[in-house]
């Protein structure tokens, strides 16, 4: 494994919480009096403001119940497949070696699209570092935590994604799960996962109406789910245990105006030994024939091509900010290029023969919603998270900023197991349960 006013306030916010303050206190969750059983649900696409909008009733009376943030940082790119990772290993990109939703592996030679693979994970996530502690855990639909064949597995987990199901699906099979599980000893890390809200924010932006729609159905899926979730508990665990529904998200949502054709913008139409990918908002490319004379030229030329248009960035690797933790050596591209808020690459260059860069979204037929954008710069990539707990509840905590990485640490303190190596080790800091 390689381990190696507002605007003003997130940026202090983000800041704060990349200082890897020890703000830890103990919460009962590993003796031999009491057990811990986390359930961690992740809602794609889930924007911190979403909560402010009256649609959320039942959400919003579990953060009234339990502890919120309205100010969830992502990491960069604030992608659903890295962002899903780091918050499961507790590391950057760097570390755990999945930069994008699609990704090149310039060492293998591999492409890798949604992959679902868990040997792909170069870092320890939370379901594995669970069970090679002794704990049973059950993760389904999880990013990376699919075709699990290391020594060290979960007792369940799924062969692949399936796209089909409905939120209400997902979270059901998870109840099924626990429902029909004989083990010994319980199940005590269950992770689920809902993608209805991150569709709606792609396919209409995110101040849509269709956008409020998702956020009422997924609200109403989650309290039939809480509901049920009590009840199964009650009937699995004792009275001295306690359970804690973790529910959080991967990033925001900002709205798209404009796409860009990457290979225009960077001058590469049909060049060969030029391997390139789009994800969101960030491109990677590739310079796969090392013996070319001429390969750092290129790569200087490219560059100041593209950083002449006023909305790109274009990085080498190895200058990326260190921030981003993003310099992974392999799978990220001899060139990074990254575009503003409101623009995004489109999954194809245009099909007009007038070699434009950009073109109205509403022309290219794109996405009207989008994410990946760095939350220093773009705080509309905040999200969420409620941590509810039963039976004592917490009251009504504001968590205020949380980071990302903070949050393998805090499943592993709720549970009374120890982070995984190189890890962050602050997890969120919580009132103790008496």
């Amino acid at each position: 494994m390689r381990q190696s006013s507002w605007i003003l306030g997130v940026l202090f916010a983000i800041w704060l919480a990349g200082a890897h303050s020890a703000i830890g206190s103990e919460v009962k969750g590993g003796s031999d009096e009491s057990r811990t059983v986390v359930v961690w649900i992740s809602l794609d696409g889930w924007r911190a403001d979403y909560l402010d909008r009256g649609a959320s009733p039942f959400l919003n009376e579990l953060a009234q119940q339990g502890a919120s943030s309205q100010a969830l940082i992502p990491v960069f790119p604030s992608l659903t497949f890295p962002s899903h990772v780091s918050q499961a290993t507790g590391v950057g990109v760097e570390q755990h070696g999945i930069p994008s939703n699609s990704f090149y592996d310039d060492e293998t030679g591999l492409f890798y699209r949604y992959p679902g693979d868990a040997a792909l994970l170069e870092a320890e996530p939370i379901w594995l570092t669970a069970a090679r502690q002794g704990l049973r855990v059950a993760s389904l639909d999880w990013t990376l935590s699919h075709n699990q064949l290391g020594p060290i597995r979960t007792d369940y987990f799924d062969p692949a994604f399936d796209g089909q199901l409905s939120d209400s699906d997902r979270l059901n099979r998870l109840l099924s799960v626990w429902r029909d599980d004989r083990g010994d000893e319980p199940l005590r890390l269950l992770l689920g996962y809902g993608s209805g809200l991150d569709k709606a924010g792609h396919s209409y932006g995110p101040d849509a109406p269709e956008v409020n729609e998702a956020i009422q159905e997924i609200d109403k899926i989650l309290k039939h789910f809480h509901a049920d979730l009590l009840e199964l508990w009650r009937t699995k665990m004792s009275p001295d245990d306690q359970l804690i529904l973790l529910i959080t998200t991967d990033h925001g949502m900002s709205t798209v105006t404009t796409m860009v054709d990457l290979d225009r913008l960077a001058g590469v139409e049909r060049a060969p030994g030029v391997v390139r990918l789009t994800s969101g908002n960030v491109g990677h490319l590739f310079f796969t024939e090392r013996n070319d004379p001429d390969r750092e030229g290129k790569i200087d030329r490219l560059i100041e091509r593209v950083n002449g248009f006023d909305f790109a960035r274009a990085y080498r690797r190895e200058t990326l900010p260190q921030a981003w933790q993003y310099r992974h050596p392999t799978r990220v591209g001899d060139i990074v290029v990254v575009v503003d808020t409101g623009f995004a690459f489109a999954g194809r260059g245009f099909d007009s023969a007038d070699g434009r860069v950009t073109a109205p979204v509403n022309e290219v037929d794109g996405p009207l919603g989008m994410h990946g954008y760095d939350p220093v710069t773009n705080p509309e990539m905040l999200g969420a998270a409620i941590v509810w707990r039963f039976p004592e509840p917490i009251g009504g905590l504001d968590l205020g900023p949380v980071h990302s990485l903070q949050l393998h640490a805090t499943v592993a303190r709720l549970l009374g197991i120890e982070p995984a190596e190189g890890a962050r080790k602050d997890g969120i800091d919580l009132p103790p349960s008496r």
